[in-house]
């Protein structure tokens, strides 16, 4: 009759005010880093449990690590416990993040028994936190001067633009000199106007398109992408656009997906390299046959807005668009 009246109280009051929770120890890693996923476990009863068992899997984004922060190919542990009444367990383990995207644990079980071993109750949980792992650059240390490849490759000091931080001299003001440019200072000392003469800056419009068709070439392609920072030239007005998709659920200020085409905004990659890496870190190849083609995207761009480069990430490298030669492979 214990037995059996036992038996009974576990099948029926087991999981009660039984409470798993799992999260991770940050929302946003970068590939090849360390972090941790906690499990914490809490009996809110007067029923103890002798034997609870845990099995966590991983995706295949990320993996268990060693303390020498290697990736082992075990994808599954077991864990065992022993939870009294009113008793909270937590245990932490070590992860890598090895691939971009936004993973959950793939999978969590929960096993109970009772005291004499006889019955087993399991219940599947969720991990309900993600982890986004954003793609990691590759490591380059030569950037581009210029990329009008054209007309040659030495960027000379002359443009539309001018450095306000960046003063020449101070000469006599002149009815054709903008107001903003008086240097109030210099002007009482002078007793008559004067203005500053600004360094012309370097500046140039680049759109960036990112063709994901090849699924082959796409990891690489991304990871280029990631490079940009290195690659082209500072202080430059950059476009991104790319053929590929978002996950619906997903929002993103840089990039929208709306009936089926792009609408790009033009951002400063110095200034918003975090969302440029938290938009690549998402982004998947679309249908093949709704898919548009980067050339497409290209001749769009050439024939309504005026840009300096053209410039398309595809078969793991990044060529300019008119003249087809190879910027970085």
């Amino acid at each position: 009759m214990v037995v059996f009246l036992q038996r009974l109280i576990y099948i029926k009051f087991a999981f009660l005010n039984l409470s798993f929770g799992y999260s991770f120890s940050q929302g946003e890693v970068n590939e090849g880093d360390i972090f941790y996923v906690t499990e914490v476990i809490e009996n809110k009863k007067y029923l103890p449990l002798p034997a609870v068992s845990t099995i966590l899997e991983v995706g295949e984004g990320i993996a268990f690590a060693d303390g020498e922060k290697n990736s082992i190919e075990q994808k599954i542990v077991f864990c065992f416990y022993t939870v009294g009444m009113y008793k909270k367990i937590t245990r932490t383990w070590r992860l890598k993040a090895n691939v971009r995207g936004r993973y959950e644990m793939k999978g969590i079980t929960v096993h109970v028994r009772d005291i004499f071993g006889l019955v087993k109750i399991s219940k599947d949980f969720g991990c309900g936190t993600s982890v986004l792992v954003l793609p990691a650059a590759y490591g380059i240390d030569r950037r581009l001067s210029s990329l009008n490849l054209t007309g040659g490759s030495k960027a000379v000091p002359a443009g539309y633009f001018s450095n306000p931080f960046e003063i020449r001299k101070i000469a006599p003001y002149t009815y054709s000199e903008p107001l903003n440019r008086i240097n109030w200072k210099a002007s009482a000392k002078m007793q008559s106007l004067a203005v500053n003469e600004e360094q012309p800056s370097v500046f140039e419009k680049i759109f960036v398109i990112l063709d994901t068709s090849e699924k082959y070439y796409l990891e690489k392609n991304i990871k280029i992408c990631a490079t940009l920072k290195k690659i082209l030239p500072e202080e430059n007005e950059i476009v991104f656009a790319t053929n590929g998709i978002l996950p619906e659920s997903r929002h993103n200020p840089l990039v929208k997906f709306k009936g089926g085409h792009t609408e790009t905004r033009e951002f400063n990659l110095e200034a918003h390299e975090k969302n440029f890496r938290r938009l690549l870190a998402e982004i998947t190849a679309g249908d093949a046959e709704t898919i548009v083609a980067a050339s497409e995207l290209a001749g769009r761009v050439k024939k309504s807005i005026f840009y300096d480069s053209v410039v398309i990430v595809k078969g793991g490298k990044l060529y300019d668009c008119e003249s087809g030669q190879t910027i970085y492979a």
